[in-house]
């Protein structure tokens, strides 16, 4: 029979071996023992592991989703406190033009409003969220509309064309006076109109898209989330104050005037009112936006929970592990000190 060799170094190495297993599964249980969670989901779960990824993707794709939705509606908000500043510069407008006057101080008063609220509207079409132009529809990145009194304006070319075209000459010349209400309304109604027709607003006054922008605000759920400049609303309310700012100080007579302001008054109406439209489309998409947040909510608590109920652990009884392998780790840490003083020298002494 062979004896078996007894040595304190055999003993030693096999005391670093019980202690570097404790360790790594004093690791393990004490990030259970934090996170709550299973160390190796797949260790823990074996085939059930697919379950779980299922559920953690579909609660990151979700969540995605709602953060998509922020960035969304913060860009509707922008877009609404722009539209809301357009219906308010229409209604001041509106109110200057029911007290305009034919004099020469009430016609320079309701012209100067009129170029006024011109410009305060195209700088609102050009209103920007992060970086983007929000009313330029899906061109996001090109600015909507042009100043209309810069040197190169087409717009503003093209309004001064129509209007030496159909009269026959310009602006500034003397027959202007002669003007009758009858030929201020008809060319109102056809050559300035025309200017403002879709197709004639987005090749003179805008470079941007009649096609919206649409968002999936929710797994199945797809609507429209911005308004274009080229809606009907903006080129009426453009129309209006451009008709009063080129024509309301060149010197008409005072049937032609009141022509001018009448169809002004109509035209800064139907403005309104067609803008409103879009707000309320704009409110209808904010709401439904909404609503899918608070869907989206409760659907990711389910799928949280459901991820819990397979991956959590009994955190009292990883506390315990975590404590039993501590002291392990520290027993064995005692007896290495002792073995490691252990020596045949010292028994001879």
């Amino acid at each position: 029979m062979k004896a078996q060799s007894v040595s304190s170094y055999a003993l030693s190495n096999a005391l670093r071996s019980v202690v570097s297993k404790a360790q790594t599964e004093l690791l393990k249980a004490q990030q259970e023992a934090t996170t709550g969670t299973v160390f190796d989901v797949g260790l823990a779960l074996g085939a059930r592991s697919g379950q779980t990824i299922s559920l953690r993707k579909e609660y990151d794709r979700l969540t995605s989703l709602t953060d998509m939705n922020k960035l969304v509606s913060e860009r509707m908000k922008t877009s609404q406190t722009a539209i809301e500043s357009v219906i308010d510069e229409a209604q001041d407008f509106l109110a200057n033009l029911t007290g305009a006057t034919s004099t020469a101080g009430g016609k320079n008063t309701i012209v100067q409003s009129a170029k006024s609220a011109l410009q305060t509207t195209i700088g609102l079409l050009n209103s920007t969220y992060a970086g983007e132009y929000i009313f330029a529809g899906v061109n996001t990145d090109v600015r909507p509309v042009g100043d209309y009194y810069a040197d190169d304006s087409a717009a503003r070319t093209a309004v001064q064309t129509a209007f030496e075209s159909h009269f026959g000459f310009a602006m500034d010349a003397p027959q202007v006076a002669d003007i009758s209400a009858a030929d201020m309304e008809a060319f109102l109604d056809t050559a300035f109109a025309d200017e403002f027709s879709e197709a004639n607003w987005s090749s003179n006054w805008s470079s941007a898209s009649s096609t919206v922008i649409k968002s999936r605000i929710a797994p199945t759920e797809l609507l429209e989330t911005s308004v274009s400049a080229n809606g009907e609303g903006f080129r009426k309310a453009a129309m209006s104050f451009t008709m009063v700012a080129e024509l309301g100080n060149i010197g008409l007579n005072d049937d032609a005037f009141s022509a001018l302001i009448d169809k002004a008054l109509s035209t800064t109406t139907g403005a309104i009112t067609s803008v409103s439209q879009s707000q309320s489309t704009l409110g209808i998409a904010q709401a439904r936006t909404t609503n899918a947040n608070t869907r989206i909510a409760a659907q990711l608590n389910i799928l949280n929970n459901s991820v819990r109920d397979l991956e959590a652990v009994d955190p009292y009884e990883a506390a315990t592990r975590v404590s039993a392998l501590t002291s392990q780790i520290e027993t064995s840490y005692a007896m290495t000190v002792r073995l490691m003083g252990m020596s045949l020298l010292n028994y001879l002494k």
